[in-house]
Protein backbone atom coordinates (compact mmCIF):
# COMPACT_ATOMS: atom_id res chain seq x y z
CA UNK A 1 0.00 0.00 0.00
CA UNK A 2 2.76 2.32 1.04
CA UNK A 3 4.19 1.79 -2.33
CA UNK A 4 1.25 2.11 -4.61
CA UNK A 5 0.54 5.93 -2.21
CA UNK A 6 4.04 6.77 -3.21
CA UNK A 7 3.69 5.58 -6.79
CA UNK A 8 0.46 7.68 -7.33
CA UNK A 9 2.56 11.11 -5.94
CA UNK A 10 4.21 11.71 -9.51
CA UNK A 11 1.89 9.44 -11.39
CA UNK A 12 -1.75 10.97 -11.04
CA UNK A 13 -1.10 13.98 -12.59
CA UNK A 14 0.29 11.90 -15.87
CA UNK A 15 -3.35 9.88 -15.79
CA UNK A 16 -4.80 13.32 -15.59
CA UNK A 17 -3.57 14.29 -18.80
CA UNK A 18 -6.11 12.04 -20.47
CA UNK A 19 -9.12 14.45 -19.03
CA UNK A 20 -7.53 17.44 -20.51
CA UNK A 21 -10.44 18.06 -23.03
CA UNK A 22 -12.94 18.09 -20.59
CA UNK A 23 -15.45 20.41 -19.95
CA UNK A 24 -14.63 20.15 -15.92
CA UNK A 25 -10.85 20.38 -16.72
CA UNK A 26 -10.49 23.01 -14.44
CA UNK A 27 -11.43 20.89 -11.49
CA UNK A 28 -8.23 18.24 -12.21
CA UNK A 29 -5.92 21.23 -11.48
CA UNK A 30 -5.91 21.29 -7.21
CA UNK A 31 -6.31 17.47 -7.53
CA UNK A 32 -3.61 16.61 -9.06
CA UNK A 33 -0.95 17.08 -6.27
CA UNK A 34 -3.08 15.75 -3.49
CA UNK A 35 -1.61 12.54 -3.78
CA UNK A 36 1.81 13.54 -3.28
CA UNK A 37 0.59 15.26 -0.17
CA UNK A 38 -0.88 12.07 1.48
CA UNK A 39 2.23 9.93 0.41
CA UNK A 40 4.13 12.29 2.03
CA UNK A 41 1.99 12.25 5.17
CA UNK A 42 1.10 8.66 5.29
CA UNK A 43 3.83 6.75 3.72
CA UNK A 44 6.49 6.06 6.24
CA UNK A 45 10.26 7.90 5.85
CA UNK A 46 12.40 4.46 4.19
CA UNK A 47 9.59 3.24 2.00
CA UNK A 48 11.54 2.26 -1.58
CA UNK A 49 10.02 0.79 -4.76
CA UNK A 50 11.51 -0.33 -7.90
CA UNK A 51 9.77 -0.24 -11.27
CA UNK A 52 11.68 -2.19 -13.21
CA UNK A 53 9.52 -2.57 -15.90
CA UNK A 54 9.05 1.13 -16.55
CA UNK A 55 11.40 2.91 -19.20
CA UNK A 56 14.77 2.04 -17.85
CA UNK A 57 13.88 1.23 -14.89
CA UNK A 58 12.38 3.43 -11.80
CA UNK A 59 13.67 3.97 -8.83
CA UNK A 60 11.86 5.77 -5.87
CA UNK A 61 12.27 6.39 -2.20
CA UNK A 62 11.11 8.81 0.39
CA UNK A 63 13.86 9.65 2.91
CA UNK A 64 13.97 12.55 5.49
CA UNK A 65 15.29 14.96 2.89
CA UNK A 66 12.50 13.90 0.25
CA UNK A 67 9.33 13.90 2.80
CA UNK A 68 10.56 17.49 3.60
CA UNK A 69 10.70 18.81 0.18
CA UNK A 70 7.39 16.78 -0.99
CA UNK A 71 5.85 18.26 1.51
CA UNK A 72 6.26 22.19 1.31
CA UNK A 73 6.26 21.40 -2.86
CA UNK A 74 2.96 19.54 -2.75
CA UNK A 75 1.42 21.98 -1.04
CA UNK A 76 2.32 24.75 -3.57
CA UNK A 77 1.47 22.78 -6.20
CA UNK A 78 -2.12 22.21 -4.94
CA UNK A 79 -2.89 25.40 -4.12
CA UNK A 80 -1.39 27.18 -7.06
CA UNK A 81 -3.62 24.84 -9.06
CA UNK A 82 -6.34 25.65 -7.24
CA UNK A 83 -5.42 29.44 -7.67
CA UNK A 84 -5.60 28.60 -11.33
CA UNK A 85 -8.77 26.83 -11.20
CA UNK A 86 -10.78 29.76 -9.87
CA UNK A 87 -8.83 32.14 -11.95
CA UNK A 88 -8.94 30.89 -15.15
CA UNK A 89 -12.41 29.21 -15.72
CA UNK A 90 -13.32 31.54 -18.68
CA UNK A 91 -9.51 31.38 -20.74
CA UNK A 92 -10.13 29.56 -23.93
CA UNK A 93 -6.76 28.34 -23.79
CA UNK A 94 -7.19 26.59 -19.86
CA UNK A 95 -6.90 23.20 -21.55
CA UNK A 96 -3.64 24.10 -23.09
CA UNK A 97 -2.49 25.41 -19.50
CA UNK A 98 -3.55 22.21 -17.52
CA UNK A 99 -1.66 19.75 -19.86
CA UNK A 100 1.57 21.46 -19.16
CA UNK A 101 0.93 22.17 -15.51
CA UNK A 102 0.31 18.60 -14.77
CA UNK A 103 3.13 17.66 -16.93
CA UNK A 104 5.50 19.71 -15.06
CA UNK A 105 3.71 18.76 -11.72
CA UNK A 106 4.37 15.06 -12.56
CA UNK A 107 8.15 16.01 -13.29
CA UNK A 108 8.74 17.69 -9.94
CA UNK A 109 7.10 15.43 -7.65
CA UNK A 110 8.88 12.34 -9.82
CA UNK A 111 12.37 13.70 -9.05
CA UNK A 112 11.39 14.41 -5.15
CA UNK A 113 10.91 10.70 -4.82
CA UNK A 114 13.72 9.56 -7.24
CA UNK A 115 16.13 6.85 -5.85
CA UNK A 116 18.78 6.79 -8.62
CA UNK A 117 20.11 9.25 -11.00
CA UNK A 118 18.03 8.29 -14.18
CA UNK A 119 14.83 8.53 -12.23
CA UNK A 120 15.68 12.38 -11.29
CA UNK A 121 16.78 13.02 -14.75
CA UNK A 122 13.33 12.11 -15.98
CA UNK A 123 11.36 14.17 -13.57
CA UNK A 124 13.84 16.89 -13.83
CA UNK A 125 13.76 16.85 -18.10
CA UNK A 126 9.85 16.62 -17.89
CA UNK A 127 9.58 19.54 -15.64
CA UNK A 128 11.96 21.44 -17.52
CA UNK A 129 10.12 21.31 -20.28
CA UNK A 130 6.89 21.36 -19.46
CA UNK A 131 7.51 24.88 -17.62
CA UNK A 132 8.14 26.30 -20.86
CA UNK A 133 4.85 25.98 -21.94
CA UNK A 134 3.44 27.60 -18.70
CA UNK A 135 5.48 29.88 -19.31
CA UNK A 136 4.27 30.95 -23.07
CA UNK A 137 0.92 30.39 -22.12
CA UNK A 138 -0.26 34.39 -23.26
CA UNK A 139 -0.19 35.18 -27.18
CA UNK A 140 2.25 38.56 -26.67
CA UNK A 141 6.00 38.71 -28.58
CA UNK A 142 7.18 39.37 -24.82
CA UNK A 143 5.71 36.45 -23.50
CA UNK A 144 7.19 34.18 -26.48
CA UNK A 145 10.58 35.39 -26.40
CA UNK A 146 10.67 35.07 -22.63
CA UNK A 147 9.59 31.30 -23.29
CA UNK A 148 12.10 30.88 -25.70
CA UNK A 149 15.33 32.17 -23.73
CA UNK A 150 14.01 30.26 -20.59
CA UNK A 151 13.86 27.03 -22.82
CA UNK A 152 16.88 27.31 -24.36
CA UNK A 153 18.81 27.75 -20.86
CA UNK A 154 16.67 24.71 -20.12
CA UNK A 155 17.99 22.48 -22.63
CA UNK A 156 21.65 23.29 -22.07
CA UNK A 157 21.37 22.53 -18.26
CA UNK A 158 19.70 19.07 -19.03
CA UNK A 159 22.63 17.96 -21.84
CA UNK A 160 24.81 19.05 -18.78
CA UNK A 161 22.67 17.05 -16.39
CA UNK A 162 22.85 13.91 -18.45
CA UNK A 163 26.32 14.32 -19.31
CA UNK A 164 27.19 14.04 -15.85
CA UNK A 165 25.22 11.36 -15.36
CA UNK A 166 27.25 9.21 -18.11
CA UNK A 167 30.25 10.53 -16.25
CA UNK A 168 29.33 9.35 -13.57
CA UNK A 169 27.84 5.42 -14.25
CA UNK A 170 31.41 4.48 -16.23
CA UNK A 171 32.76 4.33 -12.42
CA UNK A 172 30.12 3.20 -9.92
CA UNK A 173 28.21 0.43 -9.49
CA UNK A 174 24.71 1.00 -9.62
CA UNK A 175 23.03 4.56 -10.43
CA UNK A 176 21.57 4.73 -6.82
CA UNK A 177 22.12 8.49 -5.19
CA UNK A 178 23.30 6.07 -2.13
CA UNK A 179 27.03 5.45 -3.91
CA UNK A 180 27.22 8.34 -4.20
CA UNK A 181 28.64 9.54 -0.59
CA UNK A 182 31.44 7.44 -0.87
CA UNK A 183 32.14 7.51 -4.58
CA UNK A 184 35.18 9.43 -6.30
CA UNK A 185 32.99 12.20 -8.40
CA UNK A 186 35.14 13.16 -11.86
CA UNK A 187 35.94 16.79 -11.98
CA UNK A 188 34.29 17.36 -15.08
CA UNK A 189 31.45 15.88 -13.98
CA UNK A 190 31.20 17.95 -11.19
CA UNK A 191 31.57 21.29 -12.99
CA UNK A 192 28.63 20.06 -15.32
CA UNK A 193 26.08 19.43 -11.95
CA UNK A 194 27.10 22.73 -10.70
CA UNK A 195 26.15 24.34 -14.56
CA UNK A 196 22.89 21.82 -15.05
CA UNK A 197 21.81 23.00 -11.79
CA UNK A 198 23.36 25.86 -11.76
CA UNK A 199 20.81 27.42 -14.81
CA UNK A 200 18.04 25.96 -12.72
CA UNK A 201 19.28 28.24 -9.37
CA UNK A 202 20.16 31.48 -11.85
CA UNK A 203 23.77 31.35 -11.03
CA UNK A 204 25.36 34.75 -12.52
CA UNK A 205 26.15 34.73 -15.96
CA UNK A 206 23.26 31.96 -15.99
CA UNK A 207 20.61 33.99 -14.75
CA UNK A 208 19.10 35.76 -17.87
CA UNK A 209 15.95 33.89 -18.25
CA UNK A 210 14.47 34.20 -14.85
CA UNK A 211 13.70 37.67 -14.33
CA UNK A 212 12.48 37.83 -17.97
CA UNK A 213 10.24 34.30 -17.35
CA UNK A 214 8.93 35.30 -13.93
CA UNK A 215 6.40 38.31 -14.91
CA UNK A 216 5.81 36.36 -18.12
CA UNK A 217 4.41 33.57 -16.80
CA UNK A 218 0.91 33.29 -15.33
CA UNK A 219 0.26 33.81 -11.52
CA UNK A 220 -0.40 30.13 -10.88
CA UNK A 221 2.81 29.41 -13.10
CA UNK A 222 5.44 31.77 -11.28
CA UNK A 223 4.77 30.57 -8.16
CA UNK A 224 5.28 27.10 -8.58
CA UNK A 225 8.26 28.56 -11.15
CA UNK A 226 9.74 30.67 -8.33
CA UNK A 227 9.00 27.70 -5.67
CA UNK A 228 8.77 24.20 -6.10
CA UNK A 229 11.05 23.89 -9.19
CA UNK A 230 13.67 26.08 -8.51
CA UNK A 231 14.27 24.55 -5.41
CA UNK A 232 14.69 21.46 -7.61
CA UNK A 233 18.24 22.47 -8.24
CA UNK A 234 19.16 22.49 -4.68
CA UNK A 235 17.82 19.27 -4.63
CA UNK A 236 19.75 17.94 -7.25
CA UNK A 237 23.17 19.26 -5.73
CA UNK A 238 22.27 17.09 -2.24
CA UNK A 239 21.41 14.44 -4.37
CA UNK A 240 24.55 14.57 -7.14
CA UNK A 241 26.96 16.18 -4.73
CA UNK A 242 26.32 15.13 -1.11
CA UNK A 243 28.72 17.93 0.67
CA UNK A 244 30.20 15.10 2.76
CA UNK A 245 32.14 13.50 -0.25
CA UNK A 246 35.70 14.55 0.12
CA UNK A 247 35.97 14.49 -3.72
CA UNK A 248 34.14 18.35 -3.65
CA UNK A 249 36.28 20.42 -0.87
CA UNK A 250 38.35 21.99 -3.87
CA UNK A 251 34.94 23.47 -5.24
CA UNK A 252 33.38 25.12 -2.27
CA UNK A 253 35.70 28.17 -2.13
CA UNK A 254 34.72 28.73 -6.01
CA UNK A 255 31.06 27.95 -4.90
CA UNK A 256 31.35 30.19 -2.28
CA UNK A 257 32.51 33.14 -4.12
CA UNK A 258 30.00 32.81 -7.39
CA UNK A 259 27.18 32.53 -4.64
CA UNK A 260 28.31 36.10 -2.77
CA UNK A 261 28.02 37.37 -6.82
CA UNK A 262 24.70 36.18 -6.81
CA UNK A 263 23.72 37.89 -4.09
CA UNK A 264 25.05 41.34 -5.17
CA UNK A 265 23.48 40.64 -8.30
CA UNK A 266 20.44 40.23 -6.87
CA UNK A 267 20.19 43.14 -4.41
CA UNK A 268 21.67 45.74 -7.60
CA UNK A 269 19.40 44.72 -10.46
CA UNK A 270 16.27 44.29 -8.42
CA UNK A 271 16.56 47.36 -7.06
CA UNK A 272 16.49 48.62 -10.27
CA UNK A 273 13.34 47.35 -11.59
CA UNK A 274 10.36 48.78 -11.99
CA UNK A 275 7.99 46.31 -12.24
CA UNK A 276 7.06 44.33 -9.05
CA UNK A 277 7.04 40.46 -10.61
CA UNK A 278 10.82 41.57 -11.88
CA UNK A 279 11.67 42.32 -8.85
CA UNK A 280 10.91 39.43 -7.45
CA UNK A 281 12.62 37.74 -9.60
CA UNK A 282 16.08 38.90 -8.75
CA UNK A 283 15.15 38.54 -5.24
CA UNK A 284 15.62 35.00 -6.05
CA UNK A 285 18.34 35.31 -7.59
CA UNK A 286 19.75 37.09 -4.42
CA UNK A 287 18.32 34.01 -1.95
CA UNK A 288 19.70 31.23 -4.43
CA UNK A 289 23.01 33.09 -4.28
CA UNK A 290 23.04 32.30 -0.55
CA UNK A 291 21.77 28.98 -0.78
CA UNK A 292 24.39 28.28 -3.27
CA UNK A 293 27.11 29.84 -0.63
CA UNK A 294 25.77 28.00 2.20
CA UNK A 295 26.02 25.07 0.14
CA UNK A 296 29.87 25.69 -0.73
CA UNK A 297 30.54 26.19 3.20
CA UNK A 298 29.24 22.56 3.58
CA UNK A 299 31.08 21.64 0.83
CA UNK A 300 34.28 23.03 2.73
CA UNK A 301 33.62 21.38 6.13
CA UNK A 302 32.68 17.53 5.55
CA UNK A 303 32.08 17.16 9.47
CA UNK A 304 29.81 20.21 9.86
CA UNK A 305 27.71 19.32 6.45
CA UNK A 306 24.84 17.88 8.20
CA UNK A 307 23.86 20.91 10.30
CA UNK A 308 24.23 23.01 7.44
CA UNK A 309 22.50 21.23 4.77
CA UNK A 310 19.60 20.97 7.72
CA UNK A 311 19.52 24.39 7.87
CA UNK A 312 19.79 24.69 3.76
CA UNK A 313 16.59 22.64 3.82
CA UNK A 314 14.85 25.14 6.11
CA UNK A 315 15.67 27.83 4.19
CA UNK A 316 14.99 26.72 1.06
CA UNK A 317 11.19 25.49 2.52
CA UNK A 318 10.68 29.04 3.59
CA UNK A 319 11.62 30.45 0.23
CA UNK A 320 9.43 28.20 -1.92
CA UNK A 321 6.27 29.19 0.47
CA UNK A 322 6.95 32.86 0.64
CA UNK A 323 8.20 33.41 -2.37
CA UNK A 324 5.19 31.46 -4.05
CA UNK A 325 2.69 33.40 -1.80
CA UNK A 326 3.95 36.56 -3.08
CA UNK A 327 3.50 35.59 -6.77
CA UNK A 328 -0.15 34.51 -6.19
CA UNK A 329 -0.48 37.73 -3.83
CA UNK A 330 0.92 39.71 -7.48
CA UNK A 331 -2.00 37.98 -9.24
CA UNK A 332 -4.65 39.21 -6.94
CA UNK A 333 -3.01 42.62 -7.12
CA UNK A 334 -3.67 42.31 -11.22
CA UNK A 335 -6.65 40.74 -10.41
CA UNK A 336 -8.54 43.10 -7.92
CA UNK A 337 -6.00 45.93 -7.96
CA UNK A 338 -4.51 47.02 -4.39
CA UNK A 339 -6.84 46.94 -2.28
CA UNK A 340 -5.81 47.87 1.77
CA UNK A 341 -6.55 43.99 2.99
CA UNK A 342 -4.30 42.50 0.21
CA UNK A 343 -1.12 44.92 0.66
CA UNK A 344 -1.76 44.28 4.44
CA UNK A 345 -1.01 40.69 3.66
CA UNK A 346 1.87 41.12 1.18
CA UNK A 347 3.69 43.17 3.62
CA UNK A 348 3.44 40.35 6.24
CA UNK A 349 4.85 38.02 3.85
CA UNK A 350 7.54 40.57 2.80
CA UNK A 351 8.45 40.83 6.50
CA UNK A 352 8.48 37.04 6.75
CA UNK A 353 11.04 36.95 3.57
CA UNK A 354 13.54 39.61 5.74
CA UNK A 355 13.12 37.30 8.95
CA UNK A 356 11.75 39.72 11.31
CA UNK A 357 12.29 38.17 14.63
CA UNK A 358 9.43 35.13 15.49
CA UNK A 359 8.79 34.69 11.75
CA UNK A 360 10.01 31.07 9.47
CA UNK A 361 12.63 33.40 8.04
CA UNK A 362 13.93 34.68 11.36
CA UNK A 363 14.12 31.18 12.32
CA UNK A 364 15.54 29.80 8.91
CA UNK A 365 18.61 32.02 9.17
CA UNK A 366 19.18 31.49 12.84
CA UNK A 367 19.59 27.44 11.93
CA UNK A 368 21.85 28.58 9.24
CA UNK A 369 24.01 31.00 11.04
CA UNK A 370 24.85 28.46 13.87
CA UNK A 371 25.63 25.86 11.69
CA UNK A 372 28.05 27.93 9.79
CA UNK A 373 29.19 29.11 13.22
CA UNK A 374 29.54 25.62 14.22
CA UNK A 375 32.01 24.72 11.14
CA UNK A 376 34.46 27.67 12.02
CA UNK A 377 33.58 29.34 8.47
CA UNK A 378 33.25 33.20 8.77
CA UNK A 379 29.64 34.37 7.08
CA UNK A 380 28.87 37.67 9.04
CA UNK A 381 29.54 40.03 6.31
CA UNK A 382 28.00 38.00 3.41
CA UNK A 383 24.71 36.92 5.75
CA UNK A 384 24.74 40.88 7.03
CA UNK A 385 24.90 41.98 3.24
CA UNK A 386 21.86 39.32 2.45
CA UNK A 387 19.75 40.73 5.33
CA UNK A 388 20.17 44.43 4.22
CA UNK A 389 19.39 43.81 0.47
CA UNK A 390 16.39 41.76 1.25
CA UNK A 391 14.81 44.64 3.37
CA UNK A 392 15.76 46.93 0.12
CA UNK A 393 14.45 44.44 -2.56
CA UNK A 394 10.92 44.19 -0.42
CA UNK A 395 10.97 47.54 0.10
CA UNK A 396 11.21 48.62 -3.08
CA UNK A 397 8.39 45.33 -4.11
CA UNK A 398 6.13 47.37 -1.65
CA UNK A 399 6.81 50.58 -3.49
CA UNK A 400 5.99 49.49 -6.87
CA UNK A 401 2.83 47.83 -5.60
CA UNK A 402 1.45 51.11 -4.06
CA UNK A 403 2.69 53.20 -7.46
CA UNK A 404 0.59 50.95 -10.06
CA UNK A 405 -2.77 50.40 -8.78
CA UNK A 406 -4.18 48.16 -11.29
CA UNK A 407 -8.45 48.62 -11.46
CA UNK A 408 -10.22 46.29 -9.14
CA UNK A 409 -12.49 44.15 -11.25
CA UNK A 410 -14.16 42.12 -8.68
CA UNK A 411 -14.56 41.54 -4.60
CA UNK A 412 -12.71 39.08 -2.65
CA UNK A 413 -13.97 35.75 -3.51
CA UNK A 414 -13.12 32.08 -3.23
CA UNK A 415 -9.71 32.71 -5.30
CA UNK A 416 -8.64 35.01 -2.72
CA UNK A 417 -9.26 33.34 -0.09
CA UNK A 418 -7.13 30.40 -1.78
CA UNK A 419 -4.45 32.97 -1.64
CA UNK A 420 -5.42 33.52 2.12
CA UNK A 421 -4.88 29.89 2.86
CA UNK A 422 -1.44 29.75 1.26
CA UNK A 423 0.02 32.60 2.77
CA UNK A 424 -1.39 31.35 6.12
CA UNK A 425 0.67 28.10 5.29
CA UNK A 426 3.58 29.54 4.37
CA UNK A 427 4.17 31.50 7.77
CA UNK A 428 3.02 28.90 9.97
CA UNK A 429 4.54 25.47 8.03
CA UNK A 430 8.17 25.81 8.39
CA UNK A 431 7.08 25.77 11.87
CA UNK A 432 4.62 22.89 12.08
CA UNK A 433 6.85 20.46 9.81
CA UNK A 434 10.49 21.57 10.62
CA UNK A 435 10.45 22.81 14.49
CA UNK A 436 12.35 25.56 13.31
CA UNK A 437 13.44 28.30 16.43
CA UNK A 438 11.57 31.39 17.67
CA UNK A 439 14.33 33.38 16.47
CA UNK A 440 14.68 37.23 17.99
CA UNK A 441 18.04 38.02 15.68
CA UNK A 442 19.01 39.52 12.96
CA UNK A 443 17.63 42.73 14.17
CA UNK A 444 20.95 45.20 13.68
CA UNK A 445 21.18 44.15 10.06
CA UNK A 446 17.04 44.46 9.69
CA UNK A 447 17.26 48.07 11.23
CA UNK A 448 20.83 48.91 9.26
CA UNK A 449 17.94 47.93 6.13
CA UNK A 450 14.71 49.93 7.00
CA UNK A 451 17.61 52.66 7.95
CA UNK A 452 18.73 52.73 4.81
CA UNK A 453 15.01 53.28 3.17
CA UNK A 454 13.92 55.82 5.25
CA UNK A 455 17.18 58.12 4.41
CA UNK A 456 16.53 57.19 0.76
CA UNK A 457 12.85 58.07 1.09
CA UNK A 458 13.39 61.43 3.39
CA UNK A 459 16.20 62.45 0.12
CA UNK A 460 13.62 62.31 -2.32
CA UNK A 461 11.41 64.56 -0.87
CA UNK A 462 14.51 67.16 -0.73
CA UNK A 463 16.30 66.29 -4.08
CA UNK A 464 13.72 65.35 -7.07
CA UNK A 465 15.77 62.09 -8.54
CA UNK A 466 15.14 58.38 -9.73
CA UNK A 467 16.32 55.49 -9.38
CA UNK A 468 18.42 53.98 -12.31
CA UNK A 469 16.07 51.38 -14.59
CA UNK A 470 17.77 48.21 -15.72
CA UNK A 471 15.64 46.12 -18.22
CA UNK A 472 15.00 42.56 -16.79
CA UNK A 473 17.80 40.12 -18.47
CA UNK A 474 20.20 43.08 -17.78
CA UNK A 475 23.92 41.67 -19.55
CA UNK A 476 21.39 40.05 -22.19
CA UNK A 477 19.94 43.47 -23.22
CA UNK A 478 23.21 44.96 -23.50
CA UNK A 479 24.62 42.24 -25.41
CA UNK A 480 21.86 43.06 -27.76
CA UNK A 481 21.98 46.94 -27.38
CA UNK A 482 25.52 46.58 -28.42
CA UNK A 483 25.02 44.54 -31.44
CA UNK A 484 22.13 46.73 -33.09
CA UNK A 485 24.89 49.36 -32.57
CA UNK A 486 27.19 47.25 -33.89
CA UNK A 487 24.86 47.30 -36.77
CA UNK A 488 24.27 50.72 -37.20
CA UNK A 489 20.39 49.97 -36.50
CA UNK A 490 20.62 52.59 -33.74
CA UNK A 491 23.48 55.16 -31.99
CA UNK A 492 24.64 54.87 -28.47
CA UNK A 493 23.07 58.05 -27.44
CA UNK A 494 19.78 56.80 -28.34
CA UNK A 495 20.05 54.06 -26.40
CA UNK A 496 17.14 53.65 -24.38
CA UNK A 497 17.03 50.99 -21.26
CA UNK A 498 13.70 49.81 -22.29
CA UNK A 499 12.26 46.26 -20.98
CA UNK A 500 10.22 46.07 -23.66
CA UNK A 501 13.71 46.43 -26.50
CA UNK A 502 14.99 43.15 -25.28
CA UNK A 503 12.08 42.03 -26.83
CA UNK A 504 11.63 43.21 -29.83
CA UNK A 505 15.38 41.22 -30.89
CA UNK A 506 15.68 38.18 -33.45
CA UNK A 507 18.76 36.89 -31.34
CA UNK A 508 17.54 33.00 -30.91
CA UNK A 509 17.99 30.81 -27.83
CA UNK A 510 21.50 29.14 -28.99
CA UNK A 511 22.61 32.27 -28.82
CA UNK A 512 21.49 33.63 -25.53
CA UNK A 513 23.18 30.89 -24.33
CA UNK A 514 26.47 31.02 -26.14
CA UNK A 515 26.70 33.90 -24.46
CA UNK A 516 25.73 33.08 -20.79
CA UNK A 517 28.24 29.78 -21.64
CA UNK A 518 31.49 32.42 -22.22
CA UNK A 519 30.30 34.76 -19.42
CA UNK A 520 30.23 31.61 -16.75
CA UNK A 521 33.88 30.02 -18.39
CA UNK A 522 35.52 33.57 -17.81
CA UNK A 523 34.39 33.68 -14.48
CA UNK A 524 35.70 29.63 -14.01
CA UNK A 525 39.10 31.54 -15.94
CA UNK A 526 39.43 34.27 -12.82
CA UNK A 527 38.57 31.85 -10.10
CA UNK A 528 41.76 29.77 -11.72
CA UNK A 529 43.88 33.00 -12.37
CA UNK A 530 43.61 34.33 -8.62
CA UNK A 531 44.14 31.09 -7.05
CA UNK A 532 40.61 29.78 -6.14
CA UNK A 533 40.03 26.88 -8.08
CA UNK A 534 43.22 24.62 -8.33
CA UNK A 535 44.57 24.02 -12.12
Amino acid sequence: MNGLLLSLAWSVPLLMLAFTRSRYVGSLLPLAALPALLAAMLVPVGTTVELAWLLLGLSLQLDALGETFLIFSAAMWLIAGLYASLTMAADQRLGRFVMFFLLACAGNLLLIVAADMVTFYVGFALMGLAAAGLIAHRRSQHVRRAARIYLGWTLVGEMALFSAVLLLAQGMKSLHFSELTAATIPDMAIALLLFGFGIKLALPGLHFWLPLAYPAAPAAAAAVLSGPMISAGVLGWMRFLPPGNPTLTAWAEPLVVIGAVGIALGVLAGLAQRDPRAVLGYSSIAKMGLITAAFGAAMAKPDAAPGILAALVAFTMHHLMVKGSLFLGLGEWQRIGAQPWLIAVLGILCLAMIGVPFSSGAGAKRLMVDAIVVSGLDFTLLLGFSAVGTVLLMARFIELTLQHRAPAQTDFDRASLAWLVLAALAILLPFMHMSLPLSSSGLGAIAAGLAIVAVFAVSRRSVSFTLPSVPPGDLLYLGHAARRVWAGKIKWQDLTLSPHALVSTDMCPAAVCTVGALIWLLVCVFLLAIGLVPG
